[in-house]
């Protein structure tokens, strides 16, 4: 068992920006004159980042072997990359907040087991927290071309139908106004967060060995380095001695790839006034989507010799 605390400052951080945007949404001045919109990277931004990360490795014998993590994250910054835009051209720290990938818990978990009759489970389960996802208008308030405006956060609860105006938007998420008059307070960065994501594979095997003693037999190591021998798994098959030190190996295996058939979604639409606000129309990437969207079980067979 491993236990580190991580604590981690950036400066300088990359990001973009319209260096001729107007001055404000009352003042259409642009300080490099009419020349329409200049864009420029800059390295203004900052990161603040704490992790609690644990680590777990189990090893009994030749009968089990674990070993996952869990990180508890904490991150905050005013940019999300080099192709960034801050809301306010002129006040990069407006934008200060949750960082979009400040996944709030992650774990993963993997190992095999050996099961009666010389059968050997492999389990691998990943799970994490919703990611954070920002709200934004569908107009640009400030003049700078950049559609990343945000509205004002009204209250933290929806509102009726007979409370709702011109600009004012009750959502799932809470009460927002589309256009904030001044001195409202504007809603965070990554106000809103996304959907968990969990997703559960496992591999069941099992190998029948036979034909003459293989070069070293029991002395050569198998998979994982747990003393399994050539073929890394204990137990004899057909009857012919044990699978470990013989020459020849049949392996037959049934994996199935997220086995509780979990849909797991992409980070929603945080557009107000889109029909599809707050809901996700994607599936999320990465060991959570793609191929390994839907439940898929695969039967298997493989010779070694």
């Amino acid at each position: 068992l491993a236990v580190s605390y991580l604590k981690t400052r950036g400066f300088d951080q990359l990001l973009s920006r319209n260096m001729n945007a107007p001055l404000s949404a009352t003042d259409p001045t642009r300080p490099l004159g009419d020349v329409g919109n200049i864009y420029q990277y800059s390295s203004a931004g900052t990161l603040r980042q704490n992790q609690l990360i644990t680590n777990v490795n189990v090893h009994a014998g030749s009968k089990l072997s674990l070993f996952g993590y869990y990180v508890l994250n904490y991150a905050n910054g005013d940019t999300a990359g080099v192709s960034s835009f801050p809301s306010n051209q002129y006040d990069i720290l407006a934008d200060y907040g949750r960082a979009s990938f400040a996944f709030r818990n992650r774990l993963f978990v993997g190992g095999t087991i050996a099961l009666p009759y010389a059968f050997r489970l492999s389990p691998f389960l990943i799970a994490t927290s919703g990611p954070p996802y920002n709200i934004t208008l569908q107009k640009d308030l400030n003049g700078d071309s950049i559609f990343n405006d945000r509205p004002s956060l009204v209250s933290t609860s929806t509102c009726s139908a007979s409370q709702i105006t011109g600009t004012v938007y009750c959502t799932p998420l809470g009460t927002f106004n589309s256009t904030p008059a001044a001195g409202e307070r504007i809603l965070p960065i990554n106000y809103a967060t996304g959907f968990g994501r969990f997703t559960m594979n496992a591999r069941l095997s099992k190998i029948f060995g036979f034909g003459p003693k293989a070069e070293g037999g029991q002395g050569s190591s198998g998979e994982g380095g747990h003393g399994h021998g050539r073929f890394g798994m204990a137990g004899g098959g057909l009857g012919l001695g044990s699978a470990t030190d013989r020459r020849y190996a049949l392996t037959f295996s049934i994996s199935a790839r997220n086995i509780f058939n979990k849909v797991n979604l992409a980070i929603p639409n945080g557009t107000l006034g889109s029909p599809l606000f707050a809901q996700s129309n994607a599936l999320a990437g990465g060991p959570f989507g793609g191929s390994g969207a839907n439940r898929r079980i695969d039967l298997e067979a493989s010779f070694s010799f």
